[in-house]
């Protein structure tokens, strides 16, 4: 039932994009989407050569918005400089105790859908979280509180919104094959057993499309998306253990 209302959603997202590609006529925004979805509208986009660009607010963000270009407009805008993107940040003072879990969570709570928030970042004096300029109003008026403790949050349009850089550990994993399963499996440290379990619960993507063959192999540049652990990338193939084991370079995001 959740696959067939997701497709369902997906659907109807295509559809408006779609609609956007037809006319023509002007900049068509939307909503903030996850990689996965991204990946979906990238390929539908590329299919129907339409001119688009996905924006999160800085180079590293995650969710991402989406912005469909008129073909006549591609010679004289710079999709990078002249777009002015309908997103803004609000930032406040991490001094208590809370987790990405608790600000999504707050949000949820208030009423606000996922698809008007974007990435939502932490480190360890600040919180930033993007989102859809158009619950401003709402945002500034009930956003005060996380777990019962009052915030001060300070809101910024979109050319201030703070970049974050990824954090990530450097791997060597090795491994007889670079099947899917054997790689999560040293990566997460899981059993093989897991790992192909995984694989069949649809929990694995590469590259954001869902993967469900155990002896799918992985590549340099592929990112793994592993629902309920994580994310790596296979950043390089290094050559051969001494016992002729294949040595692969990872970054696993933290």
């Amino acid at each position: 039932m959740n696959d067939f209302m997701n497709e369902k959603k997906e659907n109807v997202v295509l559809s408006r994009i779609e609609d956007a590609v037809y006319k023509q006529d002007r900049l068509y925004f939307f909503d903030f989407y996850d990689e996965a979805m991204q990946a979906k509208i990238e390929m539908f986009l590329q299919k129907n050569k339409a001119h688009y660009v996905l924006d999160g607010g800085f180079p590293d963000a995650a969710r991402k918005k989406l912005c469909v270009i008129p073909t006549d407009w591609i010679s004289f805008i710079d999709p990078k400089k002249d777009i002015d993107w309908p997103m803004m940040a609000v930032r406040f003072p991490r001094n208590f105790a809370f987790a990405h879990r608790h600000v999504l969570g707050t949000l949820m709570g208030l009423g606000i859908e996922h698809k008007c928030i974007g990435d939502i970042n932490l480190d360890e004096d600040e919180c930033q979280v993007i989102f859809d300029e158009k619950i401003y109003p709402f945002l500034k008026n009930e956003f005060v509180s996380i777990r019962g403790r009052s915030i001060n949050p300070q809101y910024f349009d979109y050319q201030h919104i703070r970049p974050f850089a990824l954090k990530t550990k450097n791997l060597v994993i090795t491994v007889n094959s670079p099947r899917i399963d054997a790689v999560i499996d040293r990566i997460w440290g899981i059993s093989r057993q897991t790992a192909e379990a995984a694989v069949r619960q649809s929990r694995v993507r590469v590259n954001y499309t869902e993967i469900t063959k155990k002896d799918f192999s992985v590549k340099a540049g592929d990112i793994i998306s592993f629902r309920g652990k994580g994310k790596a990338k296979i950043a390089a193939f290094i050559g051969k253990s001494k016992k002729g084991k294949i040595q692969i370079q990872v970054e696993k995001y933290l």
